[in-house]
């Protein structure tokens, strides 16, 4: 902690001298901080520290007067996992949110906040009235390096099976969303639907998903693409990319899973921007709408767009309506921006992200 905040202080003192900075004085400020404390703390630090998904849910719930609802779905070998509701449980459609934190960390009270109040747009009438469209199911997948990959597409294609089978919603009505690690969950997710992993069960639709919304998913493992220059202008460490992503292949340094392990790779469902077009071929039959936002601004950029290259040149081979297709920047925006602003100064004003974000779910929820 003392080290973020002598990085703070040290992007205050020379923030006037500097032609790169944050869109702001409290931006920059603030990234700097966030980026030290995430290249700084370790596991242990991360557990001792922070609740876990499920605690920080039941007190979110104890906080705001709701009652909480969570379903224990199985998976594998006797093994179950959490999954939260927030909003009217008979709602008709259900965004399946995947939350991000490297694999390594558990869900912060942001995400709850800004999902609320997602959720209470997504259901306000354009008269003001209630309505009842849409509720969010956060899924508390096990984290890294505690359980290493397939476990979290394992559990994340389960909840999906649940969702179908034992909520009795039809696919078309059940939205996947994730941000950072999330939206890698949700592309591995993706990826597992058109080509079924060999060791997770199959995830068998009769018809494409609602949609998919990601938020700066992190679609590769390289922290050599041009967008790495942004580290002084966006929330990510590189530093903790790398070792993060070794903990979450099982790939970690087996003296100290601390250190910097250097380049890491994946595998096709772990980096959706190395897979050739042909990979996602078809992949209009499995999910109606895609919607991407990511930041100009932020480290992720070349892998998301990347991805957006090969992601849609297969759609084109199979003749797949590319206007179902939206990949969004935002503007000098850093790492989900959209789910970073809620939690600083001047919430209460929607970004042109955050506008675009609500008004593509509203127009797939009522079509």
């Amino acid at each position: 902690m003392l080290g973020a905040a002598l990085a703070a202080i040290t992007r205050a003192l020379t923030f006037p001298f500097r032609s790169i900075r944050a869109t702001s004085f409290y931006n920059d400020v603030l990234y700097a901080a966030i980026r030290c404390m995430l290249g700084r703390i370790t596991i242990a630090q991360s557990r001792y520290l922070n609740p876990s998904t499920s605690a920080r849910y039941v007190a979110y719930c104890e906080r705001h007067a709701a009652t909480p609802k969570t379903d224990y779905i199985h998976v594998k070998h006797g093994d179950r996992v959490a999954a939260h509701w927030l909003g009217k449980h008979d709602a008709e459609n259900v965004i399946l949110y995947l939350h991000g934190g490297g694999y390594t960390q558990s869900i912060s009270d942001g995400y709850f906040k800004y999902l609320a109040r997602l959720v209470k747009d997504l259901n306000t009438g354009t008269g003001g009235e209630r309505q009842s469209v849409a509720v969010v199911v956060v899924l508390a997948y096990d984290l890294a390096p505690e359980a290493t990959h397939p476990t979290q597409l394992s559990q994340a294609a389960a909840v999906v099976d649940h969702l179908i089978f034992s909520t009795g919603r039809s696919p078309s009505n059940i939205f996947v969303s994730g941000d950072s690690a999330g939206g890698n969950l949700a592309l591995a997710l993706l990826s597992h639907i058109l080509h079924p992993h060999p060791h997770v069960d199959a995830v068998k639709l009769d018809k494409p998903l609602g949609g998919m919304l990601l938020y700066s998913p992190w679609a590769g493992f390289s922290t050599e693409f041009a967008s790495f220059d942004n580290d002084k202008l966006d929330v990510m460490s590189p530093l903790a990319l790398r070792k993060w992503s070794a903990m979450f292949l099982g790939k970690a340094n087996s003296i100290d899973q601390e250190a910097d392990p250097g380049p890491v790779s994946g595998d096709a469902y772990t980096e959706a921007c190395k897979n050739d077009a042909s990979w996602w071929r078809g992949v209009d039959h499995v999910v109606n709408h895609v919607f991407v936002a990511y930041g100009g601004d932020e480290v992720l950029k070349g892998c998301i767009v990347e991805f957006e290259k090969r992601f849609k040149a297969g759609l084109a081979e199979s003749h797949g309506d590319a206007s179902r297709v939206i990949f969004f920047e935002g503007k000098r925006e850093a790492h989900v921006q959209p789910i970073i602003d809620i939690m600083t100064l001047g919430s209460a004003v929607k970004s042109s992200t955050q506008i675009a974000i609500e008004e593509w779910y509203k127009a797939r929820l009522q079509s």
